[in-house]
């Protein structure tokens, strides 16, 4: 069988070509969407309360049943807290994976939220502090450094609900009728969905428009915009979008979370202090420079709220040449 095409870093090195994950389509596309509209409609039948209970009922199914992935949680949980015990590690995976069940049915009975109610779902740990952003944002824009973290979903769609509606960096999944699903309740409220092939156009146009733009830092990196900086005890490959986008534009990079509060379908903001690009002048060194300052407020948040992270993705699936694969 023919070998993919290679090619040569810098150093004249071979390096693997990496192609994107290919598109789903046919029986098995129409067949995985026929089962994600089902779950959706399932849950908008049900009465929210026991829906949520339900979702976590499946998050700990998903804990116990669910070995690969387990196995997946459990790994990244040993590389990011060596010090904490495998009790501890699991006991954190378990609550991660209740939160993944609670994210599912408050992304089906989003569209329930209005202006209205939103405050009874979402509120702000520091109401003056937002308020403080958006007055700036008005001038400038902003960028809002965050990631798979807590509910992703009802943080974007709380801001909207508030009436400031963000644009969303958005990488397309394999299964475009599921991505499309996707997108239409992202936009329902009035945020705008930016695919990630096109998102240095029109984040530029969004910026222009003095927009709030919603960045993921927490993914693993397989392209060409992937670099490695440290996160927890290992490098991880890091896309360098949002850090390129600061560097380029001069606005604001915000981090901002959602955090679950206790458990319960109650919710508040956690807005930080901005972060500074690094500037030095040599663009490759800055990118990196500030992809690892941003990873690193990233992980700052999941040290302090660890269940709050979607451990059962890969993030360090990506190697530095020479090293062994994790997973």
């Amino acid at each position: 069988m023919a070998q993919p095409p290679s090619a040569s870093d810098p150093r004249g090195r071979k390096r693997k070509v990496i192609r994107p994950a290919r598109a789903k389509k046919g029986l098995l596309a129409r067949a995985e969407y026929v089962f994600i509209r089902s779950l959706l409609g399932f849950f908008r039948l049900l009465p929210f309360p026991l829906a949520f209970r339900v979702g976590e009922a499946i998050g700990w199914l998903l804990y116990h049943c669910d070995r690969s992935h387990r196995r997946i949680g459990l790994t990244n949980l040993a590389l990011a807290f060596p010090h904490k015990s495998e009790a501890e590690r699991q006991q954190i995976l378990r609550e991660s994976l209740r939160n993944l069940g609670r994210l599912v049915v408050e992304f089906c009975h989003m569209q329930t939220l209005t202006k209205d109610n939103i405050s009874e779902w979402v509120g702000f740990a520091d109401s003056a502090q937002w308020q403080e952003l958006l007055a700036k944002a008005q001038n400038t824009g902003a960028l809002i450094l965050t990631g798979h973290f807590g509910n992703w979903e009802l943080f974007a769609y709380a801001h909207a609900c508030y009436g400031f509606p963000v644009h969303i960096i958005h990488r397309r999944l394999r299964n475009g009728l599921i991505d499309d699903l996707i997108v239409r309740e992202r936009e329902r409220c009035g945020n705008h969905v930016i695919r990630k092939t096109t998102a240095g156009i029109e984040v530029f146009r969004a910026m222009r428009q003095k927009a709030l733009v919603v960045a993921a830092v927490d993914q693993n990196a397989s392209g060409r915009m992937g670099v490695f900086v440290p996160f927890f005890s290992r490098l991880a490959s890091t896309s360098t979008g949002l850090a390129g986008l600061a560097l380029a534009s001069n606005v604001p990079v915000v981090p901002a979370f959602l955090i679950r509060e206790n458990g319960t379908w109650r919710h508040h903001i956690v807005v930080l202090p901005p972060v500074e690009p690094v500037r030095t002048g040599d663009q490759a060194a800055d990118l990196r420079a500030t992809t690892a300052k941003f990873t690193e407020v990233f992980q700052q948040m999941v040290e302090r709220y660890p269940d709050h992270w979607l451990w059962i993705h890969k993030r360090w699936k990506r190697r530095p040449d020479g090293e062994a694969s994790i997973y």
